[in-house]
């Protein structure tokens, strides 16, 4: 009896062995393998939201360049914002647009005559508009006569960056 009763407990603890690390074991590893799982797709999660974060952060501030790599959008901005300001534009020149890697700057060159206060709001109007301008040269001449507003040549840029797509969030991961 005591043999079999021997043989019993050495059956029992060869099956708890088996069981624990046939079973338990493989489970705990299972249950480590899916821990670490949900953990790289939180990161992936969290990765991929500040990325969307990021990209409509970039369109909004996208919006404030121009719409088209054309310069005559610039030049109608340009000649409405000095229209809001009072002063008449007598020359209006479009530079070729300089396409570079990732953007275009556009540019246009404006001659006008206009007092010292016509000059100020235009120039307030081109800084405080919802595009963003670049104002890249400003050039006074002082006329012969006195009665005679100065004379301005002003060369005003802005930048086209095309939208964001959605392969740049797939290359972003």
């Amino acid at each position: 009896m005591n043999q079999t009763l021997l043989l019993g407990l050495i059956g029992v603890a060869l099956a708890g062995l088996f069981g624990y690390h046939g079973i338990y074991a493989s489970k705990q590893e299972q249950v480590r393998v899916i821990q670490a799982q949900i953990t790289e797709e939180q990161a992936n999660q969290q990765a991929q939201a500040r990325v969307a974060g990021s990209l409509q952060e970039l369109e909004q501030h996208r919006k404030r360049l121009a719409p088209e790599p054309d310069t005559s959008w610039l030049v109608r901005e340009v000649v409405a914002l000095s229209k809001r300001a009072g002063v008449q534009l007598t020359t209006i020149n479009q530079d070729v647009p300089q396409a570079f890697q990732k953007f275009t700057r556009l540019s246009v060159s404006l001659q006008f005559a206009a007092s010292y206060h016509q000059v100020g709001s235009f120039l307030d109007e081109l800084e405080r508009s919802e595009r963003f301008f670049h104002i890249d040269h400003l050039e006074i001449t002082h006329p012969a006569e006195e009665e005679q507003p100065p004379a301005i040549q002003l060369v005003v840029s802005t930048l086209y960056v095309p939208p964001a797509t959605t392969s740049a969030v797939g290359a972003a991961k």
